[in-house]
This record gives C-alpha cells, sequence and structure tokens, in this order.
C-alpha cells in the first residue's frame, strides 16, 4: 500500500490523485447537516445539490429554507433529484418559485427508467467545498444517530484542488439531465492548496466499459498488507471481491466488516448478505453487525493510510447500474479518523462466528437462498 505502485495505479482510474487537499469525517445527521447548513449560508456564487432522496419531511423543510435563502442572495442554486428516489411535492413549486433551478435525473418519461437512476449524493459549494457520503435529504438522517429511526451514517467534507473533480461528476449529470454545461471561473475557480492530503474524487455511471468502483475496492484489497476495515450498508460483494477478501486475510491482513443488524431497512439484503458469509468467515474475515438502528455508511479504511467514502454500495446495482461517487484519501491523519468511528461503532455491534452462522436453521438458510436470487435487484 505504500510502495507508491497503488498510488501509481489510482492514477489510472479517469481521474488522478490531486495534492494539496484538507479533509473532514462527519457523522450522523446533526454533524452531516450542521456542517453543510454553515457553508450553505456562507455561499457566495454557487450551490450544486445532486442527491438520490429529497423528501418533503423536516430535513426537506430545512433545505429548501436554506437553499431559498441563498438565492435570495444572489447564490445560483442547482437541484439534480432522483426521480425515483425523489419526492419533493409543495417543497419544488417553493424551490422554483425562488429561482432554484431543479430538475429530476430521469424523470419517469425516461426509456429504461426504472433500471437507472443517480444515487450520487454531492454538494458543492463556491467550486471550492464539497460533501459526498450516504447521506439523504430525509428524517432518518437527523439526529445523532442513536435512536432507532435515526440512520447512522458518515459523510466527508473535502477543500482543495480535488473539489474541481467533484464538481465535474456533478456537471456530468447536470449536463445530461438539462444540456447545460457548467464552465467557467463560477463552477471551477482556481483552488490554491488548503492541506497537505492526497485526494481523488471517482465516478460510476450506467453503460461504464467496467465497474471503476469495484475495480477500486479490488485494487485497495489486493494492495493491503497489513488491515481492511469496511463499513457498507448493503454488503452482496460477488465472487472475486469474497476470494480477494479471503486472500488478504490468508496472508495475514486484519479484515473486518460491518454491516446492519436487525435494523436494516430492506430485510431482504441483510438475508441475501448472510448467505456468502460462510465463506469469509471460514477464510479469516470477521463480519460484524451493528445493533442500535440502521447503518447506512460506506466506507473503506485500508493499512491506517488510504480511506474512501461516498454513495458506493457493494451490491450490483452500485457497481454495474446506478451513477455513484466517491472522494479517496491517502493520508494517515484522515485515515485515522476513519478507523477511529469503526472501533467506536464496533463497541455498538455483535460478531458473527462461524458456528452461530453454520448452525442458524433450515428456516433461515431457505430465506438466505430465495433472497439472494435477487441480489441483482438490490
Amino acid at each position: 500500500m505504500e510502495d507508491g505502485a497503488f498510488l501509481r495505479s489510482l492514477d489510472n482510474f479517469g481521474s488522478v490523485m490531486v495534492k494539496g487537499n484538507s479533509a473532514e469525517l462527519l457523522e450522523n445527521g446533526d454533524g452531516v447537516f450542521g456542517a453543510m447548513f454553515k457553508d450553505i449560508r456562507e455561499a457566495k456564487s454557487t450551490i450544486n445539490l445532486e442527491i438520490y432522496m429529497f423528501r418533503p419531511d423536516e430535513a426537506g423543510r430545512r433545505f429548501t429554507d436554506a437553499l431559498i435563502e441563498a438565492r435570495r442572495r444572489g447564490v445560483q442554486v442547482r437541484v439534480m433529484p432522483d426521480a425515483q428516489g425523489s419526492k419533493l411535492d409543495a417543497l419544488r413549486g417553493e424551490l422554483e418559485q425562488a429561482g432554484v433551478l431543479v430538475d429530476d435525473y430521469r424523470p419517469a418519461k425516461s426509456y429504461n427508467y426504472a433500471g437507472r437512476r443517480t444515487h450520487r449524493k454531492l454538494l458543492i459549494i463556491d467550486g471550492k467545498i464539497g460533501y459526498t457520503g450516504g447521506f439523504c435529504i430525509d428524517h432518518r438522517w437527523l439526529g445523532e444517530g442513536d435512536a432507532n429511526d435515526e440512520w447512522h451514517d458518515i459523510a466527508i467534507r473535502v477543500e482543495g484542488p480535488v473539489v474541481a473533480q467533484m464538481q465535474a461528476i456533478f456537471g456530468e449529470d447536470w449536463t445530461y439531465t438539462t444540456g447545460e454545461i457548467l464552465a467557467g471561473e463560477r463552477f471551477f475557480p482556481a483552488l490554491a492548496p488548503t492541506g497537505t492530503m492526497l485526494a481523488q474524487a471517482m465516478k460510476a455511471s450506467k453503460g461504464d466499459a467496467s465497474s471503476l468502483p469495484k475495480m477500486l475496492y479490488f485494487m485497495a484489497i489486493e494492495a493491503a498488507r497489513k488491515s481492511i476495515h469496511i463499513q457498507n450498508s448493503y454488503f452482496l460483494p460477488d465472487a472475486q471481491i469474497r476470494r480477494a477478501l479471503v486472500a488478504a486475510a490468508k496472508r495475514g491482513v486484519d479484515v473486518r466488516i460491518m454491516v446492519p443488524g436487525p435494523h436494516i431497512d430492506i430485510p431482504p439484503v441483510r438475508t441475501a448478505s448472510r448467505h456468502d458469509f460462510g465463506e469469509l468467515l471460514l477464510g479469516g474475515v470477521r463480519i460484524y453487525e451493528y445493533q442500535p438502528t440502521m447503518i447506512h455508511s460506506k466506507a473503506l479504511v485500508v493499512d491506517g493510510v488510504f480511506a474512501s467514502i461516498g454513495s458506493i454500495n457493494f451490491d450490483a446495482r452500485s457497481m454495474s447500474k446506478n451513477a455513484e461517487d466517491c472522494v479517496s484519501i491517502y493520508d494517515r491523519a484522515f485515515a485515522a479518523s476513519v478507523e477511529a468511528m469503526f472501533e467506536h461503532d464496533a463497541h455498538d455491534c455483535q460478531e458473527i462466528t462461524y458456528e452461530a452462522w453454520h448452525n442458524r436453521g433450515a428456516g433461515k438458510k431457505m430465506t438466505e437462498t430465495l433472497s439472494r436470487m435477487f441480489k441483482p435487484l438490490y
């Protein structure tokens, strides 16, 4: 991971690792939304938001008010919700009346709409500050993630040259949706270094010749020499990734996976995921289920130096169908903050042993087999 070959490999994934960035890990609604609202209040030029789920509840109300207030200050505001995941209702009219540009990604009348959606979570402010992670604009992302109806999730806030890569990812979908091309100083200002971190923004798009997220994860797993810690809300890795995780464990890497427990919002995903636990557990991979509430994070940290956070799940839809994004950071201090989050969350998990999994009963085994048949749809 630290011999240079890994970084050289990353530079061939559509974007390069750029120097001079700073990044902050944010947890749960209070941490994530609190930082976002502060930056929205201080925006001077542009706000671009691409989001899978934007709902007309308390969270939607707060975002709508913040975006309208920014527009009244003269800030250009663009909002691109996914037509399948979002339902703005009356909030749409309020935003549009205030001058906010709102356009749905792939509206329902579009050809082959059902299998294509944007699952990206991007907020770019003034072309200088970028956010991504697992968050959506929905009441479940409010609070501290410490109640059954408050989801545990994370986001990354970045400043520096990598924000231009994030803006370009937003611009790809915005141009596809509206025809407007975002260019010039307003969207791509000169970005001076804000720190010392190496960073890279990566996208996945329907129609890509290969799955860049899968290639990123596979390459990071192959390069690991000490540790691989994954926190993911929908963990349905294919056989190639499972073999790579087992191979890493067999060469002495500490491989630990954290997934949702009983509070998962889509129970068939949990049962389908459990179908393949045996292979991983026998191979030395340790698996933990988070107990307090739904865990919606999408985080990977390797060897205490490389971390990736974004919207990408370990499932077929994220790897090959959705529009997705992530930001990867190569920096020990930032990786340490992700590791600390992982270790803290591990205290609220139940570890799954091979014995418990093997003796889970015929009924559960049958349910897992049936659920696994629908893996490509999750």
